[in-house]
């Protein structure tokens, strides 16, 4: 079993992590090192070094707390939960915390569009672009976060634990964060943003 753990749960890796086995912690970190970057990125975009250096003590603050870790729930609830707490004593301590509500359009997610009215398809790509990274910018830290987090396929119930909230809460957020996202960029075709 300590050589090939690419099929053991989660647990399991910590265990063997927990006794010192660098081969586990590996394929832990290979199942998460995306998703955790993708993450912290999102909510940092344009700030590939301060998002280099969180990711990087996430994964320190991990080791460093992996004996103390109990299952009672989800392990990436869990690691990404480090990750935002990080991220957020950084902001605390930069006092920008304005500036990762900025997206830059080249990072903007897809979004599906309504099927009765779809304004985005006389635009061009950076245009449409711009006008999801405006949307994005105008929503709350919570439903941002949360929209982001859906991008990166993160189920609800994980995300919940993230944001250490009900599951109710965060379904409400991804509500508001989309309506408020339709309705902005209905406002595109009709004279509105461009």
């Amino acid at each position: 079993m300590l050589g090939n753990v690419s099929h053991c749960e989660d647990m399991d890796l910590i265990r063997l992590v927990s006794s010192g086995n660098e081969v586990a912690f590996n394929e832990l970190y290979s199942r998460y090192r995306h998703r955790l970057y993708g993450y912290l990125n999102n909510l940092l975009p344009g700030q590939t070094t301060v998002v280099d250096d969180i990711f990087q003590q996430t994964w320190l603050r991990v080791l460093e707390q992996l004996p103390k870790y109990r299952d009672h729930g989800c392990f990436s609830a869990w690691l990404f939960r480090i990750g935002r707490n990080l991220l957020y004593d950084h902001l605390r301590k930069s006092r920008r915390t304005a500036a990762w509500l900025e997206l830059d359009a080249g990072d903007t997610p897809e979004l599906d569009a309504p099927p009765e009215y779809a304004p985005w398809h006389e635009l061009d790509e950076a245009e449409v672009g711009a006008a999801v990274a405006d949307a994005l910018a105008s929503l709350l830290p919570e439903q941002k976060e949360v929209f982001l987090m859906r991008q990166e396929n993160i189920p609800f119930r994980e995300i919940a634990a993230i944001q250490q909230c009900s599951i109710n809460t965060v379904l409400a957020r991804m509500q508001y964060a989309l309506k408020h996202l339709r309705a902005h960029l209905s406002k595109v075709d009709r004279g509105g943003l461009l």
